[in-house]
């Protein structure tokens, strides 16, 4: 297990035994309140676990990502300004935070019922679903896989290892006679292109990337899409960053400048560099504490 620490935006590694991480455990994490100390020391510990491009570290060392940017400018006039960033595995932030290693994590984490139970989730930064690629003007009119299950003569492409995209749209009524599978994700809009299919799946950030580095005038994200719930629980991910529920001071002042920051030109600026598209913004009335219920 490694430790990464970033001092002002800049990321060192540094060796961190099993035996100092379990020593860490419960051990006076709550000494001082986390938000005091933090503008005290004008730093947040931050956990993450490399995920582009939403928390990552740059080949150079940069501490970077949408999550990031975004914590730097809500949390900068509170006096931080420095993240001292520690990578670990998906599945071990949480427990990072708990233990006490983070005062925060963030790294595109679903906002869960399960977790909510665990940690505080701040409201909500982007949604992280199911897209369509489709032929320049959606000319079938692809909105949704509803609309694909509702014209049996429609075809969908997917990947053999897209299970979970290719269950989403079996549960809105998509049949396996209108599924294509294909290789790769290459293969997927070559069908699309030669009307081998109507529609191409895929997780949105991935999609909207393949498109953006394409840069293919013939092809294009089908937009708005509806994006799947089955029984009134919805099959994608509401993502936010987490602090232990201890740290009620710093998630309120977090909120509040989240909530504001949210609805601003930079915003969507930052979203749009991180290719994350208004299809994924946090949608009226979206909140955490229905996230939690959910």
């Amino acid at each position: 297990m490694f430790n990464v620490i970033s001092r002002n935006g800049r990321v060192f590694a540094a060796a961190l035994s099993l035996t100092s991480a379990l020593a860490l455990m419960g051990a006076g994490a709550h000494a001082q309140d986390t938000l005091a100390k933090a503008k005290e020391s004008g730093s947040l510990r931050i956990g993450f676990a490399n995920e582009t491009p939403f928390a990552y570290a740059t080949p150079d060392g940069e501490l970077t990502g949408f999550d990031i940017e975004v914590l730097k400018h809500i949390s900068a006039d509170l006096g931080i300004k420095d993240f001292d960033g520690g990578v670990t595995n998906f599945g071990g932030m949480i427990p990072g935070l708990i233990a006490g290693r983070f005062d925060l994590v963030t790294s595109a984490i679903y906002i869960r019922p399960d977790r909510c139970k665990q940690v505080a989730f701040g409201e909500p930064f982007y949604v992280l679903g199911d897209a369509l690629a489709v032929k320049a003007g959606n000319p079938k009119k692809i909105h949704s896989y509803g609309d694909i299950a509702a014209d049996p003569t429609l075809k969908l492409a997917n990947t053999a290892g897209g299970t979970g995209l290719r269950d989403n749209a079996k549960a809105l009524g998509v049949k396996d006679a209108q599924i294509v599978i294909v290789p790769d994700d290459a293969s997927g809009y070559a069908a699309v292109k030669a009307g081998r299919a109507d529609a191409y799946t895929n997780v949105s950030t991935v999609l909207e990337t393949q498109l953006r580095n394409l840069s293919d005038s013939s092809l294009e994200r089908a937009s708005p899409f509806q994006q799947p719930v089955v029984d009134g629980k919805p099959r994608y991910g509401v993502a936010s960053f987490a602090v232990r529920p201890a740290d009620k001071a710093l998630l309120d002042e977090l909120n509040k400048r989240l909530v504001a920051f949210r609805d601003t030109p930079e915003y969507a600026a930052l979203m749009d560099k991180y290719a994350l598209t208004k299809d994924d913004a946090v949608q009226p009335g979206m909140t955490t504490a229905k996230a939690c219920a959910q």
